[in-house]
């Protein structure tokens, strides 16, 4: 039996090896092929779903077929293009109406720099508005010069809604009960768990956060389109409406399909009719020379964990992890060609230790002289903020969702559904305290003012932080904590961030920071090494597949081999591993 099992998966390895060859030789002969670049060309950017922080190399997102380029990599081919005399224009699909805001004030502002070179931008979209909870999708089109609307589509931009859910009602009907606490009163995350309704502090924060969104993207669409920022109010309160009126009101520019688009882009191109997509750009547009100066760029995304990073077997990776990043900053401190480091952190927060060594590890970076700047993108809340205060300097956008400094720590108790079910937990412990986090038994009083004292210890440690990093008295302080969340704007008047922009900001007080002329060239490495996307997917692969190192062998002809190495495969050791549970403590 045990050698059917072997000789099965041998074959279904080597019948997934020569897939896999096929796929190399489909790239190499198509795709990868090398690429002549026009003297003339307008760059095509589909933006109908808009780049991730991270680059996606999910099997089931279609990471193999699609450019998956991230976020950092489209805004770098923008402010490429823009320099680039060969690009006259920009054709842009519009369509993901549920963004980050942040991301898209990223793609805004490095839209607006190609325009203001004296270049066109034209946009198509299907419909704006979507859903209408959000308006992601008609922010991003305000920063093009004309804005093409299907006839069909229609205008649904109806402002911004936040829902959420309360279970406290339906979890004590099932017998569960959540325990725990959160330092303190603005903390509203275990609130959908312990509350049956906002409280009156979630309710004026997280209203203040989304009237400051709002307001941003009024002041900045009623700027491009030219339309006054209380009648544009009144349009989007006015809205559902058709198409028609969207040109009537000036919302859009132009009404037709996407063939009429293109043969606007074409009229405005000139004698050209070469279009070349984002990523065929890539590939051969011209790099500025080598430089020995260097600027590091590391990410810290997703939530915050302890430990090394484990990426799924079929999903991306979804966790900052503290050695990961900390490792990278030590390599980053180590090299002696980087001038300054770049920290992007885009994170919901996660647990207290990885966070604190996060910011550790910023601090001895700094203290080995190289200068940290943090890039924030659409969330760098709780831990995710503490991991960015001892940087040189913060650099957010006004709409990303920072602060929230507090912390919370809950975990469901189902002693009364066990009861309601008849089944009967007992216990045998050693230790005055042994389970006391039980899911089937409720914490005694000493131990609930236990827990009590350790969130207390770790907000004063958080608020200790944040007040000598950011030098603020213990009244700005409480004013800036308690787990309040705010948009970059309030932030940076809270004194937690310092300057409002992306990462074309960031880079250039890197620059200055290292003493680099803010004109000269400069090469952002990025640490740790990225591996190759189609060798991520392919190592996956074989994951699936079983194949492993020591395992079965795969004989496969020399040109194959030859073939598959220059992509770097190679068959390593995989373990299925369940995913890990939510952190207590956030």
């Amino acid at each position: 039996m045990r050698r059917f099992i072997v000789g099965l998966l041998a074959t279904i390895g080597a019948v997934a090896l020569l897939a896999i060859t096929g796929v190399v030789v489909f790239l190499v002969s198509g795709p990868l092929a090398p690429r002549h670049m026009p003297a003339s060309v307008v760059l095509s950017l589909d933006l109908r779903q808009l780049p991730s922080e991270n680059p996606s190399n999910s099997l089931l997102s279609g990471g193999l077929w699609r450019d998956q380029r991230d976020l950092m990599e489209t805004v770098q081919l923008l402010w490429q293009a823009a320099d680039d005399p060969r690009v006259v224009g920009l054709y842009v699909e519009i369509g993901d109406d549920d963004a980050g805001l942040a991301r898209v004030q990223e793609l805004r502002q490095a839209i607006l720099r190609f325009r203001g070179k004296g270049k066109f931008a034209v946009g198509f979209a299907e419909g704006l508005g979507g859903n209408g909870d959000h308006f992601a999708d008609y922010y991003l089109a305000s920063a093009l010069d004309r804005i093409w609307l299907q006839p069909s589509g229609g205008f649904t931009v109806l402002g911004l809604a936040v829902e959420t859910p309360f279970l406290r009602n339906g979890l004590d009907k099932l017998g569960v009960k959540v325990e725990g606490g959160k330092r303190w009163e603005y903390k509203s995350a275990p609130d959908t768990f312990t509350e049956n309704g906002y409280t009156p502090a979630a309710r004026e924060n997280l209203q203040q956060l989304i009237d400051g969104l709002y307001g941003q993207f009024i002041d900045d669409v009623s700027r491009e389109r030219k339309i006054a920022a209380a009648k544009l109010r009144q349009l989007i309160d006015a809205a559902p409406f058709e198409a028609e009126r969207a040109l009537k009101e000036g919302l859009v520019d132009k009404l037709g399909y996407r063939a009429d688009a293109m043969d606007d882009v074409w009229q405005r191109a000139g004698t050209t009719r070469d279009l070349i997509d984002l990523h065929d750009y890539a590939g051969v547009a011209q790099r500025s020379g080598s430089s020995e100066d260097v600027i590091a760029l590391i990410r810290a995304t997703g939530v915050i964990t302890s430990g090394p990073g484990e990426g799924g077997l079929l999903g991306d990776e979804s966790q900052a992890t503290a050695e990961d990043v900390v490792d990278a900053l030590d390599s980053a401190v180590q090299s002696k060609d980087v001038k300054a480091i770049i920290l992007r952190i885009d994170s919901p927060g996660g647990t207290y230790p990885a966070a604190d060594a996060m910011a550790d590890g910023v601090a001895r970076a700094r203290a080995a002289g190289k200068p940290v700047i943090v890039s924030m993108g659409d969330i760098a809340a709780s831990g995710g903020y503490l991991a960015a205060v001892r940087a040189d300097v913060i650099v957010a956008q006004p709409s990303t969702i920072t602060g929230s400094i507090g912390v919370f720590g809950v975990w469901p108790v189902a002693s009364e559904l066990l009861d309601k079910l008849g089944v009967r937990m007992q216990r045998l412990s050693t230790g005055a305290n042994a389970g006391m986090y039980s899911l089937f038994q409720a914490p005694t009083l000493p131990q609930r003012l236990a827990i009590g004292r350790e969130l207390d210890a770790v907000y004063a440690d958080f608020t200790r932080q944040v007040g000598e990093a950011r030098k603020l008295d213990a009244g700005r302080l409480d004013a800036a904590a308690r787990g309040r969340v705010f948009t970059g704007v309030d932030a940076r008047r809270a004194g937690l961030v310092d300057e409002l922009g992306g990462l074309q900001l960031a880079l250039s007080i890197a620059k200055a920071k290292a003493g680099i002329d803010e004109a000269g060239p400069v090469q952002i490495r990025r640490f740790p090494a990225e591996e190759d996307p189609f060798h991520k997917i392919v190592d996956r692969v074989m994951r699936l597949v079983g194949v492993e190192a020591g395992g079965p062998t795969i004989r496969a002809p020399r040109e194959i081999r030859e073939a598959l190495a220059r992509f770097g495969v190679t068959a390593r050791p995989g373990t299925v591993r369940l995913p890990p549970l939510p952190p207590l403590w956030k």
